[in-house]
């Protein structure tokens, strides 16, 4: 894949440190494991650690400046175990495409799980609290790498067919969890507006990172996305 200008480098300490924390826990998991399977256990819990520090190196480092050798040894493995799993830099790339799928679709259902009761009432506290759990979700390490990932595409023809496949798919599939975990929106017309409205404003919010007073710009920003969703909300709920 070719190279890409130099991405933005966005990536905050506390996404970085979170992604360290989880490669070294899934490293000591491949270490300490002994038993019947444990080389196929290992060997899968090795994999994760690459993606991990694929991950990470994304966020610290952005996607231009990453290399082989530099997820191996963010990964704490030697290059013949790099390239054992991943024989070259668009493979890894390729995984951690595939790797980011599920996590972020689990990542944004972790979050967004019983804010919406479907026996009680949604109250405007119920919809700011999902709209904050959104800003949340756009501030987390895979979706900083992953939109290091979309940026890159945009001039790596072969990252950009990658992406574009997994994209389309990982629309789908957000849309049913949005469903799924908002059940008192599943039969609102304008929901696909709603949801759109919501990813919209917080990724391009998250990509201002260099804003200033940004956290209590944030809040602001919140607030009137939570009114402009009461206000679809109680339209439809009264039509």
């Amino acid at each position: 894949m070719t190279k890409t200008k130099q991405p933005s480098g966005r990536g905050s300490s506390a996404a970085s440190k979170a992604v360290t924390t989880r490669a070294k826990a899934v490293k000591k998991a491949a270490e300490a494991r002994t038993g019947e399977g444990w080389q196929a256990e290992k060997s899968a819990l090795t994999r994760s650690a690459i993606l991990e520090a694929a991950i990470r190196c994304f966020v610290e480092k952005g996607y231009t400046n990453t290399t082989t050798a530099m997820i191996a040894e963010a990964a704490g493995v030697s290059r013949g175990a790099m390239m054992h799993h991943f024989p070259s830099r668009s493979e890894v790339i390729k995984a951690v495409v595939a790797y980011l799928h599920a996590r972020r679709l689990n990542e944004y259902r972790s979050l967004m799980t019983n804010i919406d009761t479907p026996d009680q009432q949604l109250t405007r506290a119920d919809i700011r609290k999902s709209v904050a759990a959104a800003w949340e979700y756009v501030n987390l390490p895979s979706f900083v790498a992953y939109q290091e990932l979309l940026s890159a595409a945009r001039t790596d023809a072969e990252l950009g067919e990658v992406i574009a496949e997994v994209e389309r798919d990982f629309e789908r599939e957000f849309l049913r969890t949005v469903k799924a975990v908002f059940p008192h929106w599943k039969k609102v017309k304008a929901l696909q507006g709603a949801h759109d409205l919501v990813q919209f404003v917080m990724s391009g919010m998250a990509n201002s990172y260099r804003s200033t007073n940004r956290k209590k710009r944030a809040e602001r920003v919140i607030d009137i996305v939570t009114d402009t969703l009461v206000g679809i909300y109680e339209i439809e709920a009264e039509s």
